[in-house]
C-alpha cells in the first residue's frame, strides 16, 4: 500500500490501495472521489475525502477525527483548522463519533456545534443531527438545546412533581 508524506501528515488509501501518483492527484482535488487515511503526528488522525464543487471549489468530507491528545486542549479546534489549510475549501463532517465513525455521542456533538459557530466547518450529518449552511441562528439553538437536554433546574422541577 503506497503512502505518501504531504504537508506535515501521512496519507494512504483508506480502502484499497493506490499509487502516489493517484494520492497526489485526490488530495489536489483533481482526482476520483476517494476515501484516504491521514496522520499527523502529535495531532490528530482520521479519514476524509477531497472532491471538487460544480464550481470547482474543494470540498472535503470528514468522516473520523480522532485527536492525539487529552480533550479540552484545543486540539480537535487545531485539526479543523489545520485539514481547512491544507485543503483551502469547504469542510463537511459526516456522522463523526470516538474513533468509530458512526453513533456520536451528546458531547462529540456539542463539540461538532461548536467547530460550526466557528466557522471551522461548513456542515455535519450525523444520525442525530444536522447542520447546513446558512442555517438560522434559531434552528441551531433548537438543536443546540435539544442535545444539551433540560436544564437541571427543570430536572430538578419534574423530579419534584
Amino acid at each position: 500500500m503506497a503512502e505518501i508524506e504531504w504537508k506535515g501528515a501521512v496519507w494512504r488509501a483508506a480502502y484499497g490501495s493506490l499509487s502516489i501518483k493517484e494520492l497526489l492527484t485526490i488530495l489536489k482535488g483533481f482526482g476520483p472521489m476517494e476515501t484516504l487515511s491521514f496522520e499527523k503526528p502529535g495531532l490528530c488522525r482520521g479519514e476524509i475525502s477531497v472532491s471538487l464543487s460544480g464550481e470547482g471549489k474543494k470540498e472535503i468530507t470528514l468522516y473520523h477525527l480522532e485527536v492525539m491528545a487529552p480533550k479540552r486542549t484545543g486540539t480537535g479546534r487545531a485539526a479543523l483548522r489545520w485539514l481547512r489549510s491544507v485543503f483551502k475549501g469547504d469542510l463537511f463532517v459526516e456522522d463523526p463519533g470516538f474513533i468509530t465513525v458512526r453513533g456520536a455521542n451528546r458531547e462529540s456533538l456539542l463539540f461538532w456545534v461548536s467547530m460550526f459557530r466557528e466557522g471551522l466547518i461548513d456542515a455535519l450529518d450525523a444520525e442525530a443531527i444536522e447542520l447546513y449552511p446558512h442555517m438560522s441562528d434559531q434552528e441551531l439553538l433548537r438543536v443546540e438545546s435539544e442535545l444539551r437536554g433540560p436544564s437541571a433546574g427543570e430536572r430538578s422541577s419534574t423530579y419534584l412533581q
